[in-house]
């Protein structure tokens, strides 16, 4: 087993990840961060069910004594994103941590600031080049989350599995 990556983790990653059946994964690859946004907005119930929970939100709960608290007090989040994003990103900087994200605008901004920022795609293609997953499996895992993942996030994937299993 590879050495776990630090790696705060945003909202947006974690719900496409367990769209993409990788969640539990993403535990032996990355020692995760959560930062106090971001554990409120998975946690946060449906609005349409008020006492029910997201499934995504179930596996969280069951799978947070797994992952690292952030340091307090967390650095201010940064303007103009949303409150998970703006605290992942902040917190990814603070700590010289990588960032597991998947929001496109989020993303490239949090890449334009030097950060090491893993999207889920990417998380899929390293599963298969690991041995992992299977390409199949991949490929299918790449078409779960493909209606909430912007094109040019996803579409890198497909290519670098398509280079992959060419080899």
């Amino acid at each position: 087993m590879t050495r776990r990556v630090q790696a705060v983790l945003d909202t947006s990653f974690w719900v496409m990840a367990y769209r993409a059946e990788i969640a539990a994964n993403c535990l032996d690859l990355f020692d995760m961060v959560v930062p106090g946004a971001v554990e409120l907005e998975i946690q946060a119930n449906d609005p349409l069910v008020p006492r029910g929970e997201f499934p995504y939100a179930t596996l969280f709960r069951h799978l947070r004594d797994k992952m690292t608290d952030p340091p307090f007090p967390e650095p201010a989040p940064l303007g103009d994103l949303g409150p998970g994003e703006a605290a992942a990103i902040s917190l990814a900087q603070h700590l010289g941590a990588a960032l597991l994200i998947n929001e496109r605008r989020a993303l490239k901004l949090a890449r334009n600031l030097g950060l090491a920022a893993v999207a889920v795609p990417e998380t899929i293609v390293g599963l298969h080049h690991r041995g992992v997953i299977s390409g199949p499996a991949a490929r299918r895992k790449l078409t779960l989350i493909e209606h909430n993942t912007a094109p040019e996030v996803l579409r890198p994937a497909f290519e670098a599995l398509a280079a992959l299993e060419a080899r």
